[in-house]
């Protein structure tokens, strides 16, 4: 039944919110300290939707960050505890203007990767204290935070295991560990996601040393990170990331609706069904837009616009796993729904 596979094969793209929000330190209400602490925001709203060599270096964008505050479309301060050592530093909140900061982005030649991305799934081990084991939220809840907070800088959704009866028997703490990834990935099915990230991360004495192994695309990226701090540490892990997964999903402004495409679907039986496959669609980063035409001959016929390359879309839709390719033309891709 197409509920169950739905249920079994989750989609695993979500759209992000905040994207255009960020939370910096202000030293003091000074202009001086104020237009810092708004330019440093506006560095990190641009570094979690756009990508492209030497990014900050940028001249549009450069131009942008030296008048950070005429983007700026709401500022919330909240005071910082006492024991810092600026009793006058503050909490700022900045949400900015999406619609100006993206005309401007657009205009920079710089790719956009839009809101809706894809679902990371983290199998993460935690090493203190001379003993391993999976990340838990609530025994190892400076770690779990942090991840949290680092995800959220770059826009990166994170998805943790359940670690329910059936990941104990599939996975074992040595085996995320392991330089073989069969049994990650085994592991990982079940979750429907197109990224795996595992990695390791160990309390040596003041700072924190981390390895990452990301598999997405086909691909298998590995890094290493030096002893840090743990909140630097989990911020390189998740730019490290972001980076894998915005070469691939962002598009540049030139190719903004770029085409469509017709998409033939065989073996969807229902309404329900139809309009499962039809929201699925829509959550693909590179769809604009899909438009139900007809059923002929067995075969539920869609028009998708989209944005990028047909190539890129194709390889969107074949990571999901939902469909599987039959066979394309110039104007037409034809897909079989999977059943389990």
């Amino acid at each position: 039944m197409i509920c169950l596979l739905f249920i079994m094969q989750p989609v695993s793209a979500v759209e992000v919110k905040g994207l255009f929000e960020a939370e910096v330190i202000t030293q003091s209400l000074s202009i001086k300290d104020k237009n810092k602490a708004l330019r440093e925001a506006l560095t990190i709203v641009i570094n979690r939707v756009a990508t492209g060599d030497d990014l900050l270096g940028n001249s549009v964008i450069k131009a942008m960050l030296n008048k950070a505050d005429f983007y700026v479309e709401q500022v919330q301060y909240a005071l910082e505890p006492e024991n810092r050592n600026e009793k006058t530093a503050r909490t700022m909140r900045v949400l900015f203007n999406e619609d100006a900061v993206m005309a401007v982005i657009r205009n920079s030649n710089l790719a956009v990767w839009n809101e809706v991305r894809d679902e990371v799934l983290v199998w993460l081990v935690v090493e203190k204290f001379a003993s391993k084991a999976l990340l838990n939220s609530k025994e190892d809840f400076e770690v779990y935070s942090s991840l949290q907070a680092a995800a959220r800088k770059k826009g990166v959704p994170l998805m943790l295991p359940l670690m329910d009866l059936e990941d104990k028997r599939e996975l074992m703490v040595n085996d995320i560990l392991s330089a073989y990834s069969d049994k990650v990935l085994n592991a990982s099915r079940r979750y429907g996601v197109s990224a795996i990230l595992s990695g390791s991360i160990i309390h040596k004495r003041s700072c924190w040393y981390s390895e990452w192994t990301l598999h997405f695309d086909g691909k298998v990226k590995q890094w290493s990170l030096p002893c840090e701090q743990l909140e630097q540490t989990l911020s390189a892990a998740m730019q490290g990331v972001y980076e894998q997964l915005s070469a691939f999903h962002a598009v540049k402004s030139g190719e903004k609706g770029q085409g469509s495409v017709v998409l033939n679907i065989t073996g969807i039986k229902g309404m329900t069904a139809e309009s499962m496959i039809k929201s699925y669609l829509k959550k693909i980063p590179q769809v604009q837009s899909v438009k139900w035409l007809k059923v002929e001959k067995g075969w539920h016929v869609f028009k998708l616009s989209f944005s990028g390359t047909k190539n890129n879309l194709e390889k969107a839709i074949d990571l999901q796993r939902i469909l599987r390719k039959q066979s394309s033309t110039e104007n037409s891709f034809n897909y079989q729904l999977v059943s389990q």
